[in-house]
This record gives structure tokens, sequence and C-alpha cells, in this order.
């Protein structure tokens, strides 16, 4: 019904098939007004996706009331990411652009080309030149996230950045995105830059200290 909506109101004008899917959601290639768009619907089927949220949402000085609800739950979850890319996408990190949300619906710039999504870092084989290129640009926008944005992106990994034919970069998946001022805060930037020189380190680039980096970061 969300969707029926969202196409009576012009946001979606055609809706394609899933281009990938998850536990907790599913994204579908879509056309909107601007072109191709993805539009990420957050599945409403198990409540444990809530107790594993908690952590993230509790703290967020965006959200004073957490709903009881389930479904509720969901639909602020799908808030909460569209609120995230949005301070991203203003901060020029790059992250895709977020076009509107509504209840479990999120609607935004689609990542690819002819249709198809770009790969991630993980499905990507690169020459080593090419991964050191990457390695200082993924590290700089992890700054700008935290700087211009005031975002730590908190699962930050290979898995949730894409990579353009020409090797510029997206940061997607920034649903459980904390605030710098979150509790956890330090916990998850550390998670974050850990996972990331985990990967470059096996691909042979000459990395910098986690607490290096850490610092740069906050500096």
């Amino acid at each position: 019904m969300t969707i029926y909506d969202l196409m009576n109101a012009g946001a979606l004008l055609e809706f394609y098939g899933v281009i990938s899917a998850g536990k907790e959601s599913r994204i579908y290639l879509a056309k909107g007004p601007e072109g191709f768009i993805a539009v990420k619907i957050y599945l409403i089927t198990s409540a444990e996706f809530k107790k594993t949220r908690m952590t993230y949402v509790v703290h967020d000085p965006r959200f004073k009331r957490i709903p009881s609800d389930f479904r509720d739950f969901i639909y602020l979850w799908a808030k909460r990411e569209f609120g995230n890319l949005k301070k991203a996408y203003e901060a020029e990190v790059p992250v895709p652009k977020p076009y509107f949300v509504e209840n479990n619906v999120l609607g935004m710039q689609f990542l690819g080309k002819n249709g198809t999504r770009y790969p991630t870092l993980e499905e990507v084989e690169l020459e080593p030149n090419d991964y050191e290129k990457i390695y200082p640009l993924i590290l700089e926008n992890m700054k700008k996230l935290y700087q211009k944005a005031d975002l730590i992106h908190a699962d930050m990994s290979q898995y949730n950045v894409f990579v353009t034919d020409t090797l510029s970069i997206y940061f997607i998946d920034l649903s459980q995105a904390v605030h710098t001022s979150h509790p956890l805060a330090e916990v998850f930037l550390e998670r974050d830059v850990k996972n990331i020189t985990k990967f470059f380190e096996k691909k042979g680039i000459n990395v910098k200290p986690p607490e290096e980096v850490i610092k740069w970061i906050k500096s």
C-alpha cells in the first residue's frame, strides 16, 4: 500500500525487480521523476530485529521516544536511515542522495549504470595500486562523516562500500550510523577503523595503525 501511495503521489513512476536482498530489507530498482532510484523496503517480520538494533537507537538524540510496537519501530528505523543519509549527503560524504521515506519504504539515489548497481569493495578484484588509491579515500570520508556530519557509520566494512569503474567510492547502509555523542561512539569508531584496516592489510597495503587513524579522524 505504501508503494501504491508513492506511485499515486508521483514519487515512483515504475517499479522493477530486486537489486539485493537480506534478512532485514530488500532493495528494488524503480524509476522516479529524476530517473532510476533504489527503493529499500524494511521487512516487518521479526521482533529480533528490534532487540539487535536498540543499542543504536536508544541513545539517539534525534529520537526521544522508542516505539513499543514493532511495526512502528521499523518505521522509526527507516526514518533514521533517511536522516543519516541526509546529514551525510549535505556534508558532501559520498552516499546515495535520499529522496523520500514513507513508513518502511526508503527511496534514494540509484548507484550504478544501466540498471546494474555498482559492486561492493568485497565483490571486486582490483590491482594493488587501485587498493592503494581507495584506502586513503575511505579514511578521508570516514573523517568527513565524523567531522562534518557528526556521524560514525558503525557498520563500516568492505561490504558497505561501493566502488565505481573510475575507482570513486560510496558509503552505503547508514541505518546503524550513530551520532558522535552516542555513549558507544568510541567503540563503534574503533570497530569501523579496525574492519577497514584488516581488509586493506590483507590486500597487501601498508596500512596505518588503527589508533593513529582514530586520533586523526577525531582531530
